[in-house]
C-alpha cells in the first residue's frame, strides 16, 4: 500500500529497459517512516460478497479480513494459508448457500397452478454437508395449496429441500468421496478430504455407503446406455482377465473373483469394466454396456482374448447371446514352454550326452515355432517326440538328471494338456501380430494391476464382501476412464 503522504520521487534512466522508476523516500520523517522503524507496518485486505437478488435487492457482506506485516516477513506468512483458506471457502460456503436456499424455498411457496402464494406450516433447519463446509440452512414445510388438494379436510405438507438434497449432502460432495474411496481406502478418503477441504471429517463407513451410491448409479446409467455411439465396423477385441481377492470371514470361500478387462476398438479410447461376478445383480449388463460404448451393435462379430479359463468367454457369449471368436492369449502359452526351456538351458551346463538334450533343444523350440503360427496338432505330435527325448536323456544320464528330466515330462504333459483343450483358441499369432492387432491380455492383466490388486489386493490387508467388492470395483474402473465426472449431478440420486 502507499504512503499517506506523497514521496519525493527521483528518476533514474539507468535502471532496466524501458520506462523505469527507482523511488527514493526523501523529506521530513512520515508516519510510514515511523512505523518502519517501529516494525508496525501491515498490509491488510478485506473480502466482501455482494449479493444481488432477481428483484434488485442488494446486500454486502464481509466474509475474511486478513493482515500481514511487512517488516520480518517469513515465508510462511506469504500469500493464504491453508487454515485461512479453508476458512474463506467455509464462510463464503455459508453465505451463498443460506442467501441461495432463503431465495429458493420462497419462490417454492409458489404454487404453479394457480400462482398463489402457499401457506407456511412451520420452519425446521436441516444441515447440508458440502465440499466447503457442512451448513445449517432453514427448511420450511410448505402447506399443499387447496386448488390441488383432493383431501381438503386433511393438511397435506412437504419440504422443497428435503425433495431438491434428500440425501443432505451435494451431489458433488459424494462424487468427490467415492473418486477418493475407489482410490484409497475409506479412512483414508476422508482424512484426504478433511484435511484439504473445510468439508466435515466423513467417517469411513460414510464414504463406503455414498461409493456403493454412486455405483448404483452408474450400472443404472449403463443400463439406460446414455452415449450410444456410433457403430463401428471395425473388430471389437475383448480383453478379460481375473483376480482373486480376500473374503470377508464366514463367506463361501477365503477368496473372491473380481473379473476385469477391457473393449478395445482400433481409433478409440479403451473402456475398462469390472465387476464381481457374486456381488453383482447384473454383470452381463456391464458387460455389454462396456460394448455398447464402443460402437458394438447385435451382429458384430466379437473376438476374446483370455488366459483358456472357459467362464471369461462364456461371459462375453451371453452379455452378446451371439457366438464369439476366443483366442488363447499367447503371453499365457509361451510361459508354459518357458520351464522347459529353462531345464534344458540348466541341463546344458552339466556334464551330460548332448545328443539327446540337443535335439530336445530343438524339439522345444519347433513347438514354440508351430504355436506361433497357428498350427496346435503339430506342435502336438512335436511334444510326443520330445517326451521320447527327454526319456533318452534320462537313460544315457545319472540319478540327478534323472530327477530334473521326470520335471521335464510333467511339465510337458501339463503343457500337452493345454494345447489339447485349447485347440481351437489358437490362431496365428504371426499374422495378428504383424497387422496390429493384439495377440495377449496384457492390457487386461494392466487392468487387474489397476483395479484389483492396488486397491483390494492382499497387500491392502482387507476383507471384502462380494457386494462391497463389486461396487468398489465398478467406480474404479469409471474413475480410471473419467467416466464419474461425466455422470451428472441429478443421476447420483439418494
Amino acid at each position: 500500500m502507499s504512503p499517506s503522504v506523497p514521496i519525493p520521487t527521483v528518476w533514474n534512466e539507468n535502471i532496466g529497459e524501458s520506462g523505469k522508476i527507482l523511488v527514493f523516500p526523501s523529506g521530513p520523517v512520515d508516519d510510514w517512516q515511523v512505523q518502519f522503524s517501529r516494525g508496525d507496518a501491515v498490509v491488510e485486505w478485506r473480502i466482501r460478497l455482494e449479493a444481488r437478488s432477481g428483484w434488485g435487492e442488494v446486500e454486502t457482506i464481509e466474509v475474511a479480513h486478513f493482515k500481514r506485516r511487512v517488516v520480518g516477513l517469513t515465508a510462511e506468512e506469504i500469500g493464504l494459508s491453508l487454515d485461512e483458506a479453508k476458512q474463506v471457502l467455509a464462510e463464503l460456503q455459508r453465505l451463498v448457500l443460506q442467501t441461495q436456499m432463503e431465495e429458493y424455498t420462497f419462490c417454492a411457496r409458489v404454487c404453479p397452478a394457480c400462482r398463489k402464494m402457499r401457506r407456511q406450516r412451520d420452519c425446521r433447519t436441516r444441515t447440508i454437508q458440502t465440499l466447503f463446509g457442512t451448513v445449517t440452512v432453514d427448511a420450511p414445510r410448505i402447506s399443499i395449496c387447496p386448488c390441488s388438494n383432493k383431501l381438503g379436510f386433511v393438511d397435506l405438507s412437504f419440504s422443497s429441500l428435503s425433495e431438491l438434497l434428500p440425501d443432505r449432502c451435494t451431489p458433488e460432495l459424494r462424487r468427490i468421496q467415492a473418486d477418493l474411496g475407489a482410490r484409497h481406502s475409506f479412512r483414508e478418503a476422508g482424512r484426504l478430504l478433511s484435511q484439504l477441504l473445510p468439508c466435515s471429517p466423513a467417517n469411513h463407513a460414510t464414504i463406503r455407503n455414498r461409493t456403493h451410491r454412486v455405483a448404483t448409479a452408474i450400472e443404472a446409467l449403463s443400463d439406460a446406455d446414455p452415449e450410444n455411439p456410433s457403430p463401428s465396423s471395425k473388430e471389437t477385441v475383448v480383453m478379460i482377465d481375473g483376480a482373486h481377492i480376500r473374503a470377508v470371514p464366514g463367506h463361501q470361500s477365503r477368496h473372491l473373483d473380481v473379473t476385469v478387462g477391457k473393449v478395445e476398438v482400433a481409433g478409440r479410447k479403451p473402456r475398462r469394466f469390472a465387476f464381481a461376478p457374486k456381488g453383482a445383480d447384473r454383470p452381463i449388463d456391464i458387460l455389454r454396456a462396456a460394448l455398447g460404448a464402443q460402437g458394438w451393435r447385435p451382429g458384430q462379430k466379437v473376438t476374446v482374448i483370455s488366459d483358456g479359463e472357459a467362464v471369461l468367454p462364456n461371459l462375453v457369449r451371453a452379455a452378446t447371446r451371439e457366438p464369439v471368436r476366443h483366442i488363447l492369449d499367447w503371453f499365457h502359452l509361451s510361459m508354459r514352454m518357458r520351464p522347459i526351456e529353462q531345464m534344458l538351458l540348466g541341463l546344458s551346463g552339466r556334464d551330460i550326452q548332448l545328443r539327446p538334450l540337443h535335439a530336445a533343444q530343438a524339439s522345444i523350440e519347433r513347438v514354440r515355432h508351430l504355436l506361433w503360427h497357428g498350427r496346435p496338432a503339430q506342435a502336438d505330435q512335436e511334444l510326443v517326440r520330445f517326451a521320447h527325448h527327454s526319456d533318452d536323456i534320462a537313460r544315457s544320464n545319472t540319478d540327478p538328471e534323472r530327477v530334473v528330466t521326470r520335471d521335464l515330462l510333467r511339465h510337458c504333459s501339463e503343457l500337452r494338456s493345454y494345447v489339447q483343450n485349447n485347440r481351437r483358441a489358437i490362431v496365428s499369432y504371426h499374422r495378428r501380430y504383424h497387422s496390429d492387432r493384439p495377440i495377449s491380455t496384457s492390457r487386461a492383466q494392466g487392468c487387474v494391476d489397476e483395479i484389483a490388486n492396488a486397491r483390494m489386493g492382499r497387500r491392502q490387508r482387507m476383507r471384502w464382501s462380494p457386494r462391497g467388492a463389486h461396487r468398489v470395483a465398478v467406480v474404479r474402473a469409471a474413475v480410471l476412464d473419467d467416466r464419474l465426472g461425466a455422470i451428472s449431478r441429478n443421476q447420483i440420486a439418494a
